[in-house]
């Protein structure tokens, strides 16, 4: 299930972030600012167990369709809980595209979002400090009332 992002998922969201992205993970006053900025874009997607919820990833996205941040917890990649959670951001109707930075050294990344028709488009030198970015657009098919 894709829902909304609530303050109750802060701390599996953290520790989703700090396996997805080592190097540098945002930290708790980072989703909170992302939460009040974003707050009709910022998702998680759950399962319901035995237990309670279980958050296996996230997506943020602002309003024009740029990609700030999309993670899954690594005991549930490969299941296409990403995917879900991208294609939902990219059937938001209002977008004329869905973009993200991509490290230029992460292969998995980009043949991720080559999967789902994303195309390299551009090149941000040192966006990572000492690691240039890829930007991977998607742009929708022009479809009649788009």
């Amino acid at each position: 299930m894709i829902r909304p992002f609530s303050l109750s998922d802060l701390n599996s969201i953290l520790q989703i972030e700090g396996h997805s992205f080592p190097k540098s993970p945002y930290d708790w006053t980072t989703f909170l600012q992302l939460h009040m900025l974003h707050p009709d874009t910022f998702w998680v997607c759950c399962n319901a167990g035995r237990v309670g919820e279980e958050i296996l990833g996230y997506i943020i996205f602002s309003q024009n369709g740029h990609v700030i941040s999309i993670a899954v917890h690594p005991h549930h990649r490969r299941k296409g809980i990403g995917a879900r959670l991208l294609r939902r951001a990219m059937n938001t109707r209002h977008l004329q595209k869905v973009w993200a930075e991509v490290r230029r050294s992460n292969l998995g990344a980009q043949a991720f979002y080559s999967r789902l028709e994303f195309q390299i488009v551009g090149l941000v030198p040192n966006y990572y400090g000492n690691e240039d970015a890829l930007i991977v657009q998607w742009t929708p098919p022009l479809t009649h009332g788009r």
